[in-house]
């Protein structure tokens, strides 16, 4: 049986939806074609960046505003038209740890609900009343050091996201050495997010893939290359993040970065993003490791911490889960 909580966010996803789409129909929209054959997003205008904050943002959400008038997004072009499609491996998933919602109530499952209801309830709760709060749909999951489980839980964050019944992903791998997302999905390698970035030539269309999961689609991280931190500082990307959060309202869009003392990536991203999802592996990462991460990606406006690998005990409840 569904719970008050879940129940709620997809009430309030629903509503949302329903004021976008009466917005959209007094106004002329883009035109179609994205990574789910859903319509283009209205154009949203930008805010100044909020601080971070100390307390952990509550399950529950204000009532939402009536919509503001907006402005209709460019025309950009399609970005599925001609989208492969593959088949995430349900074995490869299950060998990583990865849980699927659909598959049952696992404790797993249930830990990344309430990751999720707070990730979500910070787009749904503020969308009509700040413009900029699309920016909270673009989340970044990074760590200090390798290994603690960042790719973990980006991937399980997404499957949950997906999980909704009106919220759709966009699951990117920022991490061109390890390839460690399409592992644990089983998915192959090949074009994706660098080629994107440096080749004008290739489009959506060529490094989005759809997936057999609902909702869920999936960005390799490309074919190395050496300018990875100037690529993603490029007016290239910046292009690519206005047309991802301003044409796509249901859109979630999710880098597994790689860790923040290993790679200048989440630094240079992390202007960009939303939110940071910060993991930290426990009893292992120390103290200073954790300060020295979170300096660098302090340009976030929305820094979280994940707690990972907690030992279980009889009294566990779920991981931990926090606001930085």
């Amino acid at each position: 049986m569904m719970d008050a909580a879940s129940r709620s966010l997809i009430e309030r996803a629903a509503a949302h939806l329903k004021r976008r789409n009466e917005a959209q129909a007094a106004q002329p929209i883009a035109a179609n074609g994205d990574w789910g054959n859903a319509p283009a997003a209205p154009m949203q205008q930008p805010r100044a960046q909020r601080s971070q904050q100390q307390a952990a943002v509550p399950q529950g959400g204000a009532a939402a505003q009536p919509p503001r008038q907006r402005r209709a997004a460019p025309q950009q072009p399609e970005a599925t038209a001609h989208s492969r499609q593959v088949t995430i491996d349900r074995a490869a998933l299950r060998q990583h740890g990865i849980a699927l919602p659909s598959a049952g109530r696992s404790r797993i499952a249930e830990e990344f609900r309430i990751v999720k209801r707070q990730i979500v309830a910070k787009f749904l709760d503020e969308v009509d009343g700040d413009p900029e709060a699309a920016r909270n749909r673009v989340i970044m999951v990074t760590s200090a050091k390798p290994g603690e489980g960042k790719t973990f839980a980006a991937i399980n964050l997404a499957l949950s996201i997906a999980s909704e019944q009106d919220l759709k992903v966009l699951l990117i791998d920022l991490d061109t050495r390890h390839h460690a997302m399409q592992e644990m999905m089983g998915i192959p390698a090949g074009r994706g997010l660098t080629d994107l970035l440096s080749n004008p030539d290739v489009d959506f269309a060529d490094v989005v893939l759809r997936t057999n999961m609902p909702n869920l689609a999936v960005m390799p991280a490309g074919h190395p290359d050496n300018r990875g931190p100037e690529l993603l500082s490029s007016k290239r990307t910046r292009e690519m993040f206005e047309e991802m959060t301003q044409r796509y309202s249901d859109r979630f869009i999710i880098f597994d970065a790689p860790s923040c003392l290993a790679s200048s990536d989440p630094a240079t991203l992390a202007s960009k993003v939303g939110q940071v999802v910060f993991v930290v592996e426990a009893d292992q990462t120390q103290q200073e490791e954790v300060e020295s991460a979170l300096t660098l990606v302090r340009a976030c406006p929305n820094i979280s911490l994940l707690l990972n690998k907690v030992r279980n005990s009889a009294t566990d409840q779920f991981g931990s889960y926090s606001n930085y």
